[in-house]
């Protein structure tokens, strides 16, 4: 199941997605879907960051709390059976929250990260496609140490550790349709960014 949750980043949020088969608002991530004529299936958060009153039919939590609006709506996808998140508003903004939804990464598989002109997801060992993506980057960041090859790019790697205290395979480009990515240990960020 393809879930689109959309929180509240500060920054600009893309073009939402319209196939989704679940959707979820995450405080004031509602308001943008408004703004797209979009009706969420549930609305969660503190409701810090929406200015108006929230849907009745809102799930509220206080503001004082040990996990995120985000984090909430993730594992209420988890719980609807998703095995694809794509989440939006959530990079950008305060560094903290950016770096701490970048971790959730972690904790979630099947969680995407989309900005404006950027995704980041999770690799985990195993194969991996992506896609070449005229005018991006690709950029491949450890998640603390990895061992990797990367095919398919104008700096192939085979085998080679990478350390998250090195910036090595940043700013990578395609060189063919498709790069192929192999984490051989390890985990690592794919980073497709807009040149």
């Amino acid at each position: 199941m393809n879930i689109l949750i959309v929180a509240a980043s500060p920054e600009p949020i893309p073009d939402l997605p319209r196939d989704a088969d679940f959707i979820i608002g995450v405080d004031g991530g509602y308001q943008r879907l408004l703004d797209e004529g979009i009706v969420p299936d549930v609305v969660v958060g503190d409701f810090d960051s929406y200015e108006g009153p929230p849907p009745e039919e809102a799930l509220r939590y206080p503001s004082e709390k040990d996990v995120t609006d985000l984090e909430i709506a993730l594992q209420l996808a988890i719980d609807r059976g998703a095995t694809r998140m794509d989440v939006y508003g959530a990079l950008g903004g305060r560094v903290d929250m950016t770096f701490a939804n970048v971790g959730l990464l972690e904790s979630y598989p099947g969680m995407v990260l989309h900005g404006t002109g950027q995704t980041v997801s999770l690799a985990r060992t195993g194969n991996y496609e992506i896609k070449k993506r005229d005018g991006h980057y690709l950029s491949f960041m450890p998640w603390k140490t990895a061992t990797i090859s990367i095919e398919g790019v104008k700096y192939p790697l085979d085998r080679h550790p990478v350390h998250s205290a090195q910036a090595l395979t940043v700013s990578n480009e395609w060189s063919e349709e498709r790069a192929l990515l192999t984490v051989h240990e390890g985990m690592v960020l794919v980073m497709l960014v807009k040149k």
